[in-house]
């Protein structure tokens, strides 16, 4: 499995480079192969809803009870709500210091498509009507709300709709992996693609972005994270940073917060973690708490609009925030498994040429994927870690 993935991650890679090369070189025939780019981003974007509603309605229907969910739930859901919040809004500010500043080049003007009722947007009135027109907060709050009611049936009955819906997320990630095999082709079409409209003051732009990307992920992962444990778990967190970095190593190495899962149990518990904090929390954060990937959609988000030349208000920055904290709940904890949930944030921002800015993503995701899996990691096990040390705190 490994080799697989080291065959992946080198693959797009070299897809990377070759895209860009061939930007520079022959920016005139990207056109002849933009196809490809196509094909690929179409296949991504029919998994999108069936990804977030199945690994949501897991996540909460596999839970013993409402009362577990009371329980250590709150505390849990408490943790990564809070940090995951904590994370886009470090994002946003980084994003107004850095990226929004009147020397960038711009060649289009509008608004955000974020106009909005909020009650509207966030809550669904017909579920059908949301899949259809790909509502994505609908589905989120839907999936949560199935998964609170299966909790509480019957365990015969609770088991069959899990074991139903395991299976059919076992066929989404199947479905991922073998589109994710002619990705090389489909990153090679969007790069070249992209590099082959970029000017210079763009360039420029990214390097604002880089810097704000660096400087947003320091801050929650060396400052923000540790100061949770340290006032709420009462723990030191460069010993705890020692005890874990086996775990923090494997997810930098592998991109995959959910190939780092076995990894992260065994830590925890030479760590004296007990054992039904570990079983309960960190499988939860492997799939909600994507605090690396929260930050850094924040700022592509933001990015994008500033690139676009769009003008965003405060109160559309409130709903990139609500949005970004759910939608990076759905990511896939797999290599590039952001791609999906990218795609859900240009959709909704409503940018025009929105394989121009896929392709852009690819391409800094390449750089970005292993730092932020790595701090996506590093917020499961503090959380673990303090979540544990809270309830036996109480008992």
């Amino acid at each position: 499995m490994q080799n697989k993935n080291n065959w992946f991650e080198i693959a797009s890679l070299i897809a990377v480079v070759l895209g860009i090369a061939f930007g520079i070189i022959l920016p005139d025939y990207s056109i002849y192969f933009k196809f490809l780019g196509d094909i690929f981003l179409t296949l991504l974007k029919v998994l999108i809803l069936p990804i977030i509603l199945v690994s949501l309605f897991l996540a909460i229907a596999k839970l013993p009870s409402l009362a577990t969910l009371k329980q250590m739930g709150t505390k849990t859901f408490l943790y990564y709500l809070s940090t995951s919040a904590l994370a886009v809004m470090t994002g946003l500010i980084m994003a107004n210091i850095f990226i929004f500043s009147d020397d960038v080049d711009v060649t289009t003007t509008g608004t955000a498509n974020t106009d909005f009722n909020l009650i509207e947007k966030i809550f669904p009135s017909n579920i059908f009507a949301s899949l259809a027109n790909g509502e994505i907060l609908h589905i989120v709050v839907f999936a949560i709300m199935l998964g609170m009611a299966v909790t509480t049936m019957a365990a015969k009955k609770k088991a069959q709709l899990v074991e139903l819906a395991d299976t059919v997320y076992e066929a989404i990630i199947i479905l991922v992996g073998w589109i994710l095999k002619m990705a090389p082709l489909g990153i090679f079409s969007l790069v070249w693609t992209t590099i082959s409209g970029f000017s210079q003051e763009m360039f420029s732009s990214l390097t604002s972005f880089f810097i704000a990307v660096a400087i947003g992920l320091f801050i929650h992962s060396c400052i923000s994270l540790p100061a949770i444990l340290k006032i709420f778990g009462k723990y030191n967190p460069w010993k705890f940073f020692m005890e874990a970095k086996q775990a923090l190593i494997v997810a930098f190495s592998t991109a995959s917060s959910s190939a780092t899962l076995p990894v992260s149990t065994k830590v925890l518990e030479e760590a004296g973690v007990s054992k039904r904090a570990t079983t309960f929390v960190l499988p939860l954060g492997a799939t909600l708490n994507m605090d690396g990937s929260a930050l850094y959609q924040a700022l592509l988000a933001m990015l994008f609009v500033t690139m676009a030349g769009m003008h965003i208000s405060f109160d559309q920055q409130v709903l990139i925030f609500i949005f970004v904290i759910l939608s990076s709940s759905g990511t896939a904890g797999i290599p590039s498994g952001g791609i999906i949930m990218m795609t859900m944030v240009i959709n909704l921002l409503g940018l025009e040429n929105a394989d121009y800015y896929l392709g852009l993503y690819i391409m800094v995701d390449r750089f970005w994927d292993y730092p932020t899996t790595m701090i996506n990691v590093w917020g499961d096990l503090i959380g673990t870690k303090t979540i544990d040390y809270q309830i036996s705190n109480k008992e």
